[in-house]
C-alpha cells in the first residue's frame, strides 16, 4: 500500500503549489522617483486610462502622438493604443473597457524611453484594480396620472460606468403577477446613475401592492433581491411614507395614497415637535414640510386628520411617528488625482469642500 500512496501524495502536493496564484513584484515608487511620478493605482473605473506620469520629459515624440505600445506590457492582455500626453505623460487607452474586478499588472520599459538608465531602473512594474460591479435601488415617492393609475419614480445607482441596455435589465417590476412597464431616462447611454419610472400601476378598490425585484447577473454582480411596496385602494386616503430630505435645503417630505388639495391651509395640520410655522408646498401627491430652523436630533411629527385630497375627502386616520434628524458631516472632494511623494517640493493639497 505505501508503495501507491507515496507517488500519490507527491503528485497531490505538486499538483496544489503549481497551481497557486503567480505573485507579481510591483516596484517601489519612491525608489523610481527619479523616472516616474505617478502611475494608475488603488481601485479605478473601467472606463479611465492607464495613466503613466514621468517625472523627466520625453522629447522622442510629438503631444498627442500614437507611440510604440512595446514600451508598455499589460496583464491580462488589453488592445489599445499608447499616446504622449503632455511631455512627461503616457496613456493607454483600451479599445474597449476593461474587465471589472480584475487586478492588471503593468510594466513600462524605462531603458525604452530613457538613455544611460541603471540596469535595476530598466523597468518599473506597477499595479491596479478595476471596481467590482455592485448597485442599488432607490425608489421615491408614489404619484398619480389619475384615481386609477400610479407611477413611482426611482434611480439605479452602479459602483461604476454601466450601459443603459445593462441597467434595464438589472430591475423588474409586477402587479398582481403582471409586468410593468419601467420608463428609463436615456439622455446617458453610459453612466453611473440612471433615473427610472415604473408605469401605469393600477389603483383597485382594495389595497394592493407591488413588486421591485432586481438581479445584478447583467454585470456580473451578485447582488439580487426585491422590495414590496403597498399601493393603498382608491378609497383609502392614506400616508405611505415619510422622510427627511437634507439637500439643498432641510425638508420634510409626506407621501400621500392621493394628490393633494392645493387650496388648502395645512397651519395646525402637520405638527413638528420644536417648530412654529413651518412653509409648506404640494407637489402632487407629497406635501414637503419646511421648518423654519435647521433640524437635529429625534423629532415627533403628527399629521391630523384635516388634511384633504383632490376629491375633498379627508385623511382617514391621524398619523404619527418619530424620525431622527441627522447632522450632515461637511464633505471634501479631492481635485485631481496624484501621488503624495516624501520628497515633493512647495506641496499643494486641492480639494472642494
Amino acid at each position: 500500500m505505501k508503495s501507491i500512496k507515496t507517488p500519490f501524495l507527491c503528485i497531490l502536493f505538486l499538483a496544489v503549489f503549481s497551481c497557486k496564484k503567480e505573485k507579481t513584484d510591483t516596484d517601489n515608487l519612491f525608489k523610481f522617483r527619479d523616472f516616474i511620478s505617478y502611475t494608475t493605482s488603488g481601485t479605478v473605473s473601467v472606463t479611465k486610462p492607464v495613466q503613466i506620469s514621468l517625472s523627466k520629459d520625453v522629447s522622442q515624440w510629438n503631444i498627442g502622438e500614437e507611440i510604440p505600445l512595446n514600451l508598455v506590457s499589460i496583464k491580462p492582455t488589453v488592445s489599445g493604443k499608447l499616446i504622449l500626453k503632455n511631455k512627461h505623460t503616457l496613456h493607454f487607452i483600451p479599445s474597449e473597457y476593461l474587465d471589472s474586478n480584475t487586478e492588471y499588472t503593468v510594466s513600462v520599459k524605462l531603458s525604452d524611453l530613457f538613455k544611460n538608465i541603471a540596469s535595476e531602473f530598466k523597468t518599473y512594474t506597477f499595479q491596479f484594480k478595476t471596481i467590482k460591479p455592485n448597485f442599488n435601488i432607490v425608489t421615491n415617492n408614489l404619484q398619480s396620472y389619475s384615481k386609477e393609475l400610479q407611477y413611482i419614480e426611482g434611480r439605479l445607482k452602479s459602483s461604476d460606468i454601466i450601459s443603459i441596455s445593462h441597467a434595464k435589465k438589472l430591475i423588474s417590476a409586477s402587479q398582481k403577477g403582471h409586468k410593468l412597464s419601467i420608463q428609463w431616462n436615456e439622455s446617458y447611454a453610459n453612466a453611473r446613475s440612471f433615473d427610472f419610472k415604473i408605469d401605469s400601476i393600477k389603483r383597485f378598490i382594495e389595497d394592493n401592492e407591488i413588486r421591485v425585484t432586481w438581479n445584478g447577473k447583467a454585470i456580473n454582480s451578485d447582488n439580487k433581491g426585491e422590495e414590496i411596496i403597498k399601493i393603498p385602494g382608491k378609497n383609502n386616503f392614506v400616508i405611505t411614507k415619510l422622510d427627511v430630505v437634507h439637500s439643498p435645503a432641510q425638508y420634510l417630505s409626506i407621501n400621500f395614497s392621493d394628490p393633494l388639495k392645493k387650496q388648502q391651509n395645512f397651519d395646525g395640520l402637520v405638527s413638528i415637535q420644536g417648530v412654529k410655522n413651518p412653509k409648506f408646498i404640494v407637489d402632487g401627491n407629497v406635501l414637503k414640510v419646511y421648518p423654519n430652523t435647521k433640524l437635529i436630533g429625534t423629532i415627533v411629527i403628527d399629521v391630523f386628520q384635516g388634511i384633504k385630497n383632490d376629491d375633498n375627502y379627508k385623511l382617514k386616520k391621524p398619523f404619527s411617528e418619530t424620525i431622527t434628524f441627522q447632522e450632515q458631516k461637511p464633505q471634501i472632494r479631492l481635485i485631481g488625482n496624484g501621488t503624495i511623494l516624501p520628497n515633493s517640493s512647495q506641496l499643494k493639497f486641492n480639494f472642494e469642500a
